[in-house]
């Protein structure tokens, strides 16, 4: 069974704060604690990039299918984020590395009318590491 929840964002510097909000209440739905700090994390990354590189409103989308975790932003840009390595005096730069580092999985589908950027979490290996054997 698959669980999905969806919500329409502005494209304001406020958003990551009301995407943030909102993962944290579908988590507390499907009873999912454990996920909240890094999925916050990363959902702040890929809301963020939005806002500072499209600004135009989107889609986040959360989908728990079994023991996956997908977050998923739509946007109406065709162009893909590219994952940089910064060096240590620049200031930005470094979100897609922590989605790259943190993410079970993730990636981008472009599509005729933008895009979708998503990462999974493998819920079995978070609920592990988070409350033991």
């Amino acid at each position: 069974m698959t669980n999905e929840i969806e919500t329409q964002l502005p494209s304001f510097n406020s958003t990551p704060s009301l995407a943030r909000a909102f993962l944290r209440s579908a988590l507390a739905t499907w009873n999912l604690d454990g996920f909240g700090e890094i999925t916050e994390l990363l959902t702040d990354e890929l809301v963020s990039n939005v806002v500072r590189h499209v600004g135009e409103p989107m889609t986040l989308r959360v989908l728990c299918h079994g023991e996956r975790l997908r977050v998923e932003v739509d946007d109406p840009s065709k162009v893909r984020p590219r994952l940089l390595y910064p060096d240590t005096q620049s200031t930005t730069g470094r979100g897609l590395l922590l989605v790259d580092g943190l993410a079970t999985d993730w990636g981008t589908e472009v599509r005729s009318d933008g895009k979708t950027v998503w990462f999974e979490i493998d819920v079995a290996t978070a609920t592990r590491e988070v409350h033991g054997e």
